[in-house]
């Protein structure tokens, strides 16, 4: 064959028209299988990152992932791959409430006592908001389930390295075994007890759901596996709050889901599991007590080896549970409707009568005394769990409603409530959140926050329990009852504790409401029409642009800002004074409204000697942070050193006013 002939056998191809079809097969592979991935590892990532990350506490931490989702859903939205399907209505009602919520946080900006701490609220909203955006978007066909198995993944790797943290510490670096510890109960990796017990919480309904439901055998045998290590560690953790989460999340999953009868097995197999741990642990007081002592290692190997026996026995037990529920062996449980309004008319009747006969009334109305109780300690062991003692919980509560009534509407602005108790505070103790996200946001937004971030939580809840309860598929209906009783676990942390601060619990939250919303929890008869993809228009691409760009400066200037500030500090404990000076003046340019870098600037230049544009910072601080008791604290010894008395004694009886109980000024 000639040259000539081999080149005609060769099909001729224009310029750049193999790039354009490579670009175009990975758009293509993309949109295919982009929604599969993504609905598995983007839930199961951004739970464990921010886990393992303190809890996503820092809001550096929360920046970055902010950030990160925000520029995924600018760049999925440009080149036409998100959203994957078409966003149902209940999804841009949950999108539009979170932003309602963040928009409003961002104008306390006007009227609060602090800039710098509105502007921080309102972009930790951002970073919610983004991370919501981008679940929805990422929906796919079978995104519920996927979503429900990702978060119930990463939890369940959270539980079990913080459990081997209490169990084996050495195989632990010292810092991590310190951090998780937390003293003798059990915080790591999120470094706050409570913290940990709510996401376990959360975790425990979603586990029970792969248990009793998963596809294969393999995935109900590693779910029933990792109960009980999940009850042990939220034990070890002796939250009362997390053991009440736990227990309104079950009763949740078992109110919604339709086939109660066929997961009872599973609850009872997770609840033996767990409390055999349980009662070997609390047989172990050396390693409860979070000891290093060589009896409190001893102890430990034997809870380890417990734990994986005990493990390993009910992942057994499911498989053999799964077997036979599939070749349907063994009796079938059936109770008609008739049967079971009775046997629940019994059971309300029962439950009334012995509420009756150990006075319940009288009995809440004690605990609820106790409860109130200033400074009440419930104690250090697992006594805790039959104590009602708040922790002057009330007494944070009674000070945001407070608050909250001397400017009933907007309330006294974003990320001031640790101002407002410092100011009114009857009882020693710094406190920064009012241990509610309710009762902190009525005092720091007012009613119309209050209303929006209750809607939001509400309406996820109400959508998922209505869907649950209507007739569909099976899996589709568990499935939901799962993620609601998931969401239900939340709802209530949220309300007695500061989770919402702990960026990883309302990320899981969002990322559970953003499948209960979206187009796979729909009934089966309207679900087909909702698969179809429909790229965005270009006006639609533009504004989701200009929202992303929006988002991301917005996230970026605080971060950085406290990036710059930690770095000056750092560069005073290495003793570079100079690097210092130049990292806080960058802070000040990033935030110029802000007290922080202020205040940083006025400290680097005392240390350098430079007293009176020491005292200028220091004088700048106080007037974008009029309320907060450092910084005229800080102005007043810096006075002082000028020799300017009549300053110095002024700004201190300032700083003694907004925080009247401290020690400092006895």
């Amino acid at each position: 064959m000639s040259a000539t002939e081999g080149q005609t056998l060769t099909p001729r191809v224009l310029p750049g028209t193999a790039e354009r079809a490579a670009r175009s097969g990975a758009v293509e592979l993309v949109r295919a299988r982009g929604p599969a991935v993504a609905g598995y590892a983007l839930p199961f990532a951004l739970v464990a990152y921010l886990a393992l990350a303190g809890g996503g506490y820092d809001p550096v931490v929360r920046g970055e992932i902010g950030i990160a989702a925000w520029w995924i859903v600018l760049l999925g939205a440009a080149v036409g791959v998100l959203p994957a399907t078409r966003v149902p209505s209940p999804a841009w009602i949950v999108l539009g409430l979170l932003a309602a919520f963040g928009l409003w946080a961002g104008l306390g900006v006007m009227w609060s006592d602090s800039s710098e701490r509105a502007v921080l609220e309102a972009t930790r909203i951002a970073t919610l908001l983004g991370v919501l955006a981008l679940a929805i978007a990422a929906q796919g066909r079978d995104g519920l389930r996927r979503t429900v198995c990702g978060v119930a993944a990463a939890i369940a790797v959270v539980a079990v390295l913080a459990l081997l943290s209490r169990l084996h510490p050495q195989w632990f670096a010292e810092s991590e075994v310190s951090t998780a510890f937390g003293g003798d109960r059990l915080s790591g990796p999120l470094d706050y007890w409570n913290g940990l017990a709510a996401l376990l919480a959360i975790g425990l309904p979603l586990l029970t759901w792969i248990a009793a439901e998963a596809r294969t055998l393999v995935a109900r045998a590693a779910a029933a596996a990792a109960i009980p290590a999940l009850v042990l560690a939220g034990y070890y953790t002796l939250s009362r709050g997390g053991a009440a989460e736990a227990a309104v999340a079950i009763g949740v999953l078992v109110a919604l889901h339709p086939r109660r009868l066929t997961l009872l097995p599973t609850l009872i197999l997770a609840i033996a599991g767990g409390a055999i741990l349980v009662a070997a642990a609390g047989q172990r007081p050396e390693l409860a007590d979070g000891l290093t002592t060589p009896a409190a290692l001893a102890q430990g190997d034997e809870m380890l080896t417990m734990a994986i026996v005990v493990g390993a026995g009910t992942a057994l037990v499911q498989v053999a549970i799964g077997v036979a529920a599939r070749h349907r062996l063994g009796p079938r449980l059936r109770v008609s409707r008739r049967a079971g309004r009775a046997a629940l008319a019994g059971a309300a009747a029962t439950a009334l009568l012995a509420a009756i006969a150990i006075d319940l009334p009288g009995v809440a109305a004690d605990r609820w005394e106790e409860f109130k109780v200033v400074d009440g300690s419930p104690g250090d062991d697992a006594s805790r769990f039959e104590s009602a003692a708040g922790n002057s919980r009330y007494q944070y509560w009674q000070a945001a409603v407070d608050a909250g009534g001397s400017r009933p509407l907007v309330g006294v602005g974003p990320g001031t409530f640790e101002f407002v108790w410092a100011r009114e505070r009857e009882i020693p103790g710094f406190v920064r959140d009012a241990h509610s996200l309710y009762v902190e946001t009525l005092a720091e937004l007012g009613v119309a926050g209050l209303m929006t971030i209750c809607a939001l939580i509400g309406f996820v809840l109400a959508t998922g329990a209505r869907r649950a309860l209507r007739r569909g598929a099976d899996e589709r209906r568990t499935l939901l009852a799962a993620a609601t009783a998931a969401g239900a676990a939340f709802a209530l942390a949220a309300a007695i504790d500061w989770a919402w601060e702990l960026t990883v619990l309302p990320v899981a939250f969002l990322l559970l409401a953003a499948a209960i919303v979206g187009p796979s929890a729909e009934s089966r008869r309207r679900r087909t029409s909702r698969f179809e993809r429909r790229p965005l228009a270009a006006p639609a691409r533009a504004a989701v642009g200009l929202a992303a760009a929006a988002a991301i400066v917005a996230i970026a200037i605080p971060m950085a800002s406290t990036s710059l500030v930690r770095e000056s500090q750092a560069a005073v404990g290495a003793g570079d004074l100079d690097a210092a000076l130049v990292d806080a003046r960058s802070a000040v340019r990033a935030q110029p409204y802000a007290a922080g870098p202020r205040l940083q600037e006025a400290l680097v230049l005392e240390l350098r000697g430079e007293l009176e544009p020491a005292l200028a910072a220091a004088r700048a601080a106080t007037d974008a942070e009029r309320v907060n008791w450092r910084t005229w604290l800080v102005r007043s010894r810096l006075a002082a050193r000028n020799g300017n008395a009549a300053e110095s004694v002024r700004a201190y009886r300032r700083a003694r006013s907004l925080n009247p109980a401290s020690r400092l000024f006895r």
